[in-house]
């Protein structure tokens, strides 16, 4: 078909509708772009956007010189909409009189006498797009591909508005956990290509040279078409971050064979005078050149248009895309190892600062409990048994059980470090009995200070009872070393709307708000006074045990008091 006979459709007017389209977020956005758009592009006399509702077909938004069946429903099995979604086809009806397919009863009144439908999502359609003339008409094959375009975007913004859907629905930590998978914001790299200063200047001499009128750097993946960069003094109408439907572009063509697409005049050439893209977009010239990076990934395409013909098809222009794209395939592989190298430094800081503090701490906190062991050694060695040996051995043993205590703390680090958390084994027991254990051996280590209990729970509850007493000896160790000795600690239990949660409080002056940040970090201290033992590592193996029970702790302090507080989640 020649073009130049075809009613013009407008670059900058097909290309802002597709956008839009492909940037709409929920069904209404969805339905009102193109309602707002369709009719004008295609040319008809109205157009009507239709959900599918099960078995149903619901008639949603329209656009016509007459009134047809907005907020009406009916069977899928009786019009062609229906048709057309159960088929995964577009239907063209020249004259509605002449298809069995029209049910002849619903369109006596309606001004309608020629028809085309488009399935929305055609794997699986979701709703149909119709045109509608008022008087019998064969509509162009650009017209149909028109419509197919609008639909295949309509497509696009339907699945964009499923994954905003889930992920708004998601619960927070849900979403984090999908943060590694499939990319669905580009934002990254279109910051990514702004950052490249070369990247303007490119795509001026790209148009100086071919004297088209438009030119973009594009990221171009299995689903998505997102401009990057753009010069566009032809008003073409995308912007960095715009979306086009990748299905209606030649660089998802580009994509799978990584070739070079280029043709002066789309009307003479013998490949793409009748292909899709430059009838959608009433393209006469283009140029696209595949971006490879290093690795051998396909990442994007810098491309050219015009609406009129251009000599782009020489070897200059060729060779010169072919260099334009290696170089900001290059720019894009140093950005991305200096990103990988800035990470990678930050976390073998952050290994040398956790190893320096391994090492002092620990060596520090050793010291004294191995030097009573030797003393009491070399005392015994010395005496022999005397009446102060019981004396003796009780110190050894205490000493004893702090250096087992100490080990058991780094290799609880070494697991939530290492291991991707603490692992735990829920059981349904007597958490009573398990808190009020813990409680009496904090008190026979500190027989001079008082602990006051309060536990309100059920006959059993389903908790690591071991991880779980570890966690509340930390709260509480921690309780006693750091509060008033005048004042008593007070430990709490009790369900709350379903949720275990267990109180320390105890009293003694407050913990400033920065020091609360770093309360949970390992080998950190919100005492720095002299002489305040241990790895600093309680606090941070009590905070891991709590995620690992779908839970967290909370730290409230003021001049008065300093509760934290552990809330685990229900697991139904």
């Amino acid at each position: 078909m020649d073009q130049r006979t075809r009613p013009s459709t407008p670059l900058a007017t097909m290309t802002k509708a597709l956008s839009r389209i492909s940037r709409s977020r929920d069904r209404d956005e969805i339905t009102t772009a193109l309602r707002s758009s369709a009719r004008s592009l295609i040319g008809c006399e109205g157009i009507t956007v239709v959900l599918r509702d099960g078995d149903l077909c619901h008639y949603v938004e329209e656009d016509a010189v007459g009134p047809l069946w907005k907020g009406q429903k009916f069977p899928a099995s009786a019009c062609v909409s229906g048709w057309a979604m159960l088929h995964g086809e577009t239907v063209v009806i020249p004259d509605i009189t002449k298809d069995d397919r029209v049910p002849q009863e619903l369109y006596a009144n309606t001004f309608v006498r020629a028809m085309a439908m488009a399935p929305i999502q055609s794997d699986d359609p979701v709703a149909a797009i119709g045109a509608y003339w008022s008087h019998p008409y064969t509509p162009a094959e650009w017209e149909v591909e028109t419509l197919e375009a609008l639909a295949d975007a309509a497509a696009t913004a339907f699945l964009n508005a499923e994954v905003v859907a889930s992920v708004n629905a998601m619960p927070a930590t849900a979403a984090l956990s999908n943060a590694g998978g499939e990319q669905t914001d580009f934002t990254h790299d279109v910051a990514r290509v702004a950052g490249i200063a070369a990247v303007p200047t490119i795509l001026d001499v790209v148009l100086r040279m071919t004297g088209m009128g438009f030119a973009a750097v594009a990221r171009v993946t299995d689903t998505k078409w997102v401009a990057c960069q753009v010069l566009d003094p032809v008003r073409f109408g995308l912007k960095p971050g715009d979306e086009l439907p990748l299905e209606s572009t030649l660089c998802n063509e580009i994509r799978g064979h990584r070739q070079t697409i280029v043709f002066d005049d789309a009307v003479a050439d013998p490949q793409y005078c009748d292909h899709h893209t430059p009838r959608i977009y009433g393209l006469r010239s283009y140029i696209s050149e595949p971006i490879i990076l290093a690795n051998g990934s396909f990442w994007g395409t810098l491309c050219a248009i015009d609406p009129s013909p251009a000599i782009v098809k020489t070897p200059e222009v060729l060779g010169a895309f072919k260099l334009f794209a290696e170089l900001i395939a290059h720019h894009l592989d140093a950005d991305e190892r200096l990103r990988m190298t800035q990470e990678s430094l930050v976390r073998e800081r952050e290994l040398a600062e956790l190893r320096e503090h391994f090492i002092a701490v620990l060596g520090h906190d050793l010291r004294n409990p191995i030097a009573a062991v030797d003393a009491g050694t070399t005392r015994l060695l010395k005496e022999g048994w005397t009446d102060r040996s019981p004396l003796v051995l009780k110190l050894m043993k205490s000493s004893l059980s702090r250096m087992t205590g100490l080990v058991e703390n780094v290799m609880d680090l070494a697991r939530a470090r290492l291991g991707g958390g603490i692992s735990t084994v829920l059981v349904e027991a007597d958490l009573v009995l398990t808190l009020a254990n813990v409680v009496e051996e904090v008190r026979v280590a500190h027989p001079e200070r008082q602990i006051l209990t309060r536990f309100e729970l059920p006959a059993t509850t389903a908790v690591d009872h071991q991880r779980v007493a570890q966690m509340v000896s930390n709260l509480l160790s921690n309780a006693v070393t750091h509060g008033d000795p005048e004042a008593p600690v007070e430990v709490s239990a009790h369900i709350d709307g379903g949720a275990l949660v267990v109180s320390v409080r105890n009293g003694g002056r407050q913990i400033p708000p920065e020091s609360i940040a770093r309360l949970f970090l390992p080998f950190k201290r919100g005492d720095d006074r002299s002489g305040v033992q241990g790895l600093g590592l309680g606090l941070y193996i009590a905070s891991q045990i709590a995620q690992a029970h779908n839970g967290r702790i909370d730290v409230r302090s003021d001049e008065h008091e300093t509760c934290f507080t552990f809330r685990m989640l229900s697991r139904d």
